[in-house]
């Protein structure tokens, strides 16, 4: 996507989890994520939006090393961060992570200033205390804050030195995982401007990860779009927001309240009928098709390839663009009656 060698490469990567029989189930094999590929440029944010389920989460674990690939290669500047050894350890010392819930992912019985630290503390750095007040300092938290124990701040200053926590270390590249989704409204516009602060600053790349559309295109460069574990658009934050091109991505485009109520009113709705399919058992060709109103014989037959539809924005879809102005005319409202079931 990039013509620039990248920071991060994510080559092929499947990740398949086990279910075990239980309750009169069968069990099976949960198809998490199935053969993503992608790639992060320094310095830049790169979101990745879709429904629960899809694979968003699953796939920042094996960015930060988390979680090792099935198959695939996740590569930072162009080393292998499963590399057997302390070269592949190293590697992996360069990803932080910000998750959903600052209070759940913070020791309850250590204070805010311990806690950001402990990337520190990890390295054999002991004399922390200068480097914890500029950080708090440099995330907006006045630096008394960190003889404070987590319930004693708020949730938008706790997720401030979660920031600080993963920023403290000097990592290549933050993954945000849902990590403005349990802030209020305003807390949430609050934290994406000190992200987008904090990077002119640091340098810091971020992986982006939310359900919020609207929150990944306030803050990203590029936006990739996920369906039941595999990549359906990949555009520039720009040409998303202007012409999705995936009948998934318009619904979710559509789904996200414009700021002018004028426009808001105007615009066309769209409303995704049916229910995400089970990644156990996912249908065949398109994943999408069970929704889709362009659906059609040879979406049930055939997988659709990630390709370029112009200047570097890449969907998987066969009517895409073409099918473009079909799937926005139908509203989306119900599945094609010719698509198979799941």
């Amino acid at each position: 996507m990039q013509s620039e060698a990248p920071l991060l490469e994510v080559e092929g990567a499947v990740k398949h989890f086990r279910i075990r029989p239980s309750g009169g189930s069968a069990g099976g094999v949960l198809r998490a994520v199935d053969g993503v590929s992608l790639r992060l440029a320094a310095g830049e944010t790169l979101g990745i939006v879709g429904e629960s389920g899809c694979g968003k989460s699953t796939l920042a674990r094996l960015v930060v090393g988390l979680l090792e690939p099935d198959q695939g290669r996740i590569r930072i500047r162009g080393g292998d961060i499963w590399e057997a050894g302390a070269a592949g350890r190293e590697r992996r010392r360069n990803f932080q992570m910000v998750f959903q819930n600052p209070s759940g992912s913070m020791n309850p019985r250590r204070t805010v200033g311990a806690s950001v630290a402990e990337p520190l503390w990890a390295r054999g750095v002991r004399k922390t205390d200068d480097e914890v007040e500029r950080m708090l300092r440099l995330v907006g938290l006045n630096p008394k804050m960190a003889a404070r124990m987590p319930h004693e701040m708020s949730g938008g200053q706790q997720q401030r030195a979660s920031i600080a926590r993963a920023l403290i270390a000097k990592p290549a590249l933050v993954v945000h995982d849902e990590s403005v989704a349990s802030l209020d409204i305003s807390l949430q516009a609050q934290i994406l401007n000190l992200l987008v602060e904090l990077q002119e600053t640091l340098g810091t790349s971020y992986l982006f990860i939310s359900h919020d559309l609207a929150a990944v295109q306030a803050i990203s460069h590029r936006v990739v779009v996920m369906y039941l574990g595999e990549i359906v658009e990949a555009a520039t934050a720009r040409n998303f927001a202007e012409r999705p091109l995936h009948p998934y991505s318009v619904a979710l485009r559509n789904a996200t309240l414009m700021p002018d109520p004028v426009l808001e009113r105007s615009r066309s709705k769209t409303v995704l009928r049916g229910d995400v399919p089970s990644p156990m058992n996912p249908p065949s060709g398109c994943r999408f098709r069970t929704r889709c109103p362009l659906a059609a014989p040879v979406c049930a037959q055939q997988p659709p390839l990630l390709r370029d539809a112009g200047g570097g924005h890449l969907v998987a879809c066969h009517f895409a663009p073409a099918g473009l102005a079909a799937a926005e005319s139908t509203h989306m409202q119900r599945p094609n009656a010719e698509a198979a079931p799941c």
